[in-house]
């Protein structure tokens, strides 16, 4: 049972970010912006704060994704360390942006998405 709860969030996560990284670029400047005037009491030059929450997004999303298929991993007795498959995605998320009106490939991002799977890894294996 748990490990079909763990499954479902897994999939629907992966669903959501997928969905959330591929907006093109004016909604997602626009959702960036947005949580960025709500969270202005954070840092007062709006900019500064857009760029940061747009850099963390990659690691909490990606972190939370390496959580998630972590964990179900573990539930259904595989190894944890399968997680690192998620690195290929990390990739081809930003591979396919150029796909996408007003989007680009990083590879800064790339590697921020596989340091929130890093993160994620970590939090699994000592954690869990």
């Amino acid at each position: 049972m748990a490990f079909s709860i763990f499954l479902a969030f897994t999939i629907l996560w992966f669903l959501f970010m997928t969905y959330l990284s591929h907006q093109d670029g004016e909604h997602t400047g626009r959702t960036s912006r947005e949580l960025a005037e709500k969270l202005s009491f954070l840092d007062s030059d709006m900019n500064i704060l857009n760029s940061r929450l747009r850099r963390m997004a990659h690691v909490v999303v990606y972190a939370v994704l390496a959580v998630l298929l972590g964990i179900t991993l573990k539930l259904s007795g595989h190894s944890p360390w399968l997680t690192v498959g998620a690195i290929v995605w990390a990739w081809a998320d930003e591979a396919t942006k150029p796909l996408v009106q007003g989007r680009h490939f990083s590879w800064f991002d790339v590697g921020l998405n596989v340091l929130g799977i890093v993160i994620g890894m970590v939090i699994v294996i000592f954690v869990f």
